[in-house]
């Protein structure tokens, strides 16, 4: 896959113009009916949305500091987005009314970081060594235990299928890219395995 992000500024700043027009579109989405079939209105909300679009920054990325600048910037434009944008749509629509969400605002830059550093770490499965296969494991496990997380829910509530149609297609595209690149498949289908079990049992659905 071509390193389309570099170092440089104007790769951040495409990357962050990324982010504000991802941002805003999620936050029209966000106005969708809620709890219906598709949950549209949900699209950002869940991890996997998140876990999809920063592991292709990182397969796009020239260098680790590269991946953890660009997930950073992505993440805040997106946020900037799209608590500025309901700011901006309520002076003319009053369906849009709420205001700057500063509070809000402040917690997800700063959840930024940690998803940046993520980021970071993750770029060295680009190594030639065994621990590639645990790091390549690591986003693909995480789309996996969401996937059963919604398939459960979905069976209950019949809502959220955009969310598990996108992990399952996320999860099976990132699972089979990854089994060409990893140092050693069998380390690779261990870690998956337990990653997945990891991230279902601790993270709070």
């Amino acid at each position: 896959m071509d390193k389309v992000l570099t170092h440089s500024t104007k790769s951040y700043i495409k990357i962050f113009l990324v982010g504000t027009l991802v941002g805003g579109i999620c936050r029209l989405a966000d106005y969708f009916p809620a709890d219906t079939l598709w949950s549209f209105s949900s699209i950002q909300t869940l991890l996997g949305f998140w876990i999809i679009t920063n592991t292709i920054i990182v397969l796009l990325s020239a260098s680790n500091i590269c991946a953890g600048i660009s997930s950073f910037l992505y993440m805040f434009g997106m946020t900037l987005s799209f608590y500025g944008l309901q700011a901006i749509l309520e002076m003319f629509i009053p369906l849009f009314s709420g205001g700057f969400r500063f509070s809000l605002f402040v917690l997800f830059t700063v959840l930024s970081i940690p998803c940046a550093i993520a980021a970071f770490i993750l770029y060295y499965w680009n190594k030639d060594c065994v621990f590639n296969s645990i790091l390549y494991a690591l986003p693909v496990g995480a789309l996996i235990a969401e996937t059963i997380a919604i398939f459960i829910y979905f069976q209950t509530h019949h809502t959220f299928l955009f969310q598990l149609l996108m992990d399952i297609v996320g999860a099976v595209v990132f699972l089979l890219m990854f089994w060409n690149r990893v140092k050693s498949r069998k380390i690779y289908i261990i870690a998956l395995i337990i990653s997945s079990l990891a991230f279902y049992f601790i993270f709070p659905w």
